[in-house]
């Protein structure tokens, strides 16, 4: 009887009519629809070994030593003696024996740092300290420091 049924919706060139052909293309979706599923479960189990493993985390800066570390990394000249950091750590504020202000911040799954040079800028925002280096490539830095925002924005305008 299905088979008459399906006999009976072709078309006088050979092909199924549409109630004959349901059940064709549904059986025909089934690998396509199986290798979605596959990939969909694939794509949920790497998604969860990427964040047991904490793979795309921003890094955050430990303490003031863990500051002083990276400053010590970035320039081997600079010898930190003093070290703000953001309240947020992704950024930082430090300085050596010398008087040079260094500038620390998150740059992707890094820190990138620069010596503050005669010409940056620094204003205060609230409680945070904005901070423009001479290299445009670096851009602002903003460090929430609370109240130590107005005494390193000082500091950074006697640069010149």
């Amino acid at each position: 009887m299905v088979h008459d049924s399906i006999t009976a919706n072709r078309t006088a060139n050979g092909h199924c009519a549409r109630i004959g052909c349901s059940k064709a293309t549904l059986s025909a979706m089934d690998p396509a629809l199986l290798q979605l599923l596959g990939s969909l479960g694939a794509i949920l189990v790497l998604a969860a070994i990427a964040w047991a493993l904490r793979l795309g985390q921003p890094p955050l800066l430990e303490d003031a030593a863990h500051a002083r570390a990276l400053a010590r990394e970035a320039d081997t000249g600079f010898d930190p003696a003093e070290a703000a950091l953001s309240r947020d750590r992704a950024a930082a504020i430090l300085t050596d024996g010398e008087g040079r202000i260094m500038v620390l911040r998150r740059h992707g799954t890094h820190f990138a740092a620069r010596i503050l040079e005669p010409g940056a800028r620094a204003r205060c925002d609230g409680e945070a300290l904005v901070v423009a280096t001479t290299d445009r490539r670096f851009g602002e830095v903003r460090l929430d420091l609370a109240e130590d925002s107005r005494s390193w924005a000082s500091r950074i305008g006697a640069l010149g």
